[in-house]
């Protein structure tokens, strides 16, 4: 799909600074003190090959489609009651990039016992996989409990989270384990979306993202560790990637010159996508 890979790079962009208001709020130096520094920026010397490459963070897919009105249900969301579950090393690692889209996604709609709820899960979940440097003794969740009347100080504490999360995979050399994370909040993220009852403003904002999941599926087969079972995630996502492409509607971007954003599905084609991500989604959050 050349036009969609052609949107990808703008697209990209514009989720970093779409999303650059809910990242990198103003700070106080009393906020400095307590959550450290969380300066979030895109290498402007990088080439668009690279940054193609570049995947967004949870918080910032929360943070397109709360732009776009979705509106919060708690009913969609992967119950914390989930986490006694999740035994296998795959159903950690994927399931910890879920709740950080659940995290992300009752942060930025101000539901602040679960959001505690889910900063505390997300926390097992990075101790069981073995990052307890992420979290380091403590005083992320203190401080997360402490400001959670404060939405910039709480989006600058999840900026602190991803971060530590990607030095201590680089640190380790499993760098491409993000991508194991990220493929899982993605899923979650467009769930979230497709279910959310509001076509007509969600539906241009699944599409953008659907330019992302080329990247999502290679980032997944160059990740080679054996004890992670990834195939059923691989084999979904290039299922919804033919299916989506196969829609008239998407179709209409190699026979003419519209926008991405004025595609409109089909009642038959938002039916069909909507089942096959939220069929991949139980998967997951059922491993």
């Amino acid at each position: 799909m050349k036009t969609l890979k052609r949107y990808f790079s703008l697209l990209l962009i514009g989720g970093f600074l779409l999303s650059s208001c809910a990242e990198e709020p103003k700070r106080s130096d009393d906020d400095a003190a307590e959550t450290d520094s969380t300066e979030v920026a895109v290498d402007e010397s990088m080439d668009e090959e690279e940054l193609s490459f570049m995947l967004p963070s949870p918080i910032q897919i929360a943070a397109i489609f709360n732009r776009a009105g979705l509106k919060f249900q708690s009913d969609l969301t992967n119950p914390v009651s989930n986490l006694d579950n999740y035994n296998t090393k795959t159903a950690k690692y994927l399931n910890f990039g879920v709740y950080s889209a659940d995290l992300a996604y009752a942060v930025l709609n101000d539901q602040q016992q679960l959001s505690i709820d889910y900063m505390n899960t997300v926390k097992s979940l990075a101790d069981g996989i073995g990052m307890p440097s992420v979290f380091g003794t403590g005083e992320l969740v203190e401080s997360f409990e402490k400001n959670i009347g404060n939405q910039d100080t709480i989006l600058r504490i999840l900026t602190v989270i991803k971060r530590r999360t990607d030095e201590y995979l680089e640190q380790n050399a499993e760098a491409s384990k993000e991508a194991v994370f990220f493929s899982a909040a993605w899923v979650e993220g467009m769930y979230l979306g497709a279910n959310s009852g509001d076509s007509e403003h969600i539906t241009g904002r699944l599409l953008e993202q659907m330019t992302i999941l080329d990247n999502v599926i290679v980032a997944l087969q160059v990740q080679k560790d054996p004890s992670l079972d990834l195939n059923f995630l691989i084999d979904g996502l290039q299922d919804l990637h033919n299916s989506f492409e196969s829609y008239e509607s998407v179709k209409q971007l190699e026979q003419t010159n519209i926008d991405i954003s004025d595609v409109e599905l089909s009642d038959e084609e938002l039916k069909d996508f909507t089942t096959r991500i939220t069929e991949l989604r139980q998967k997951i959050i059922s491993l």
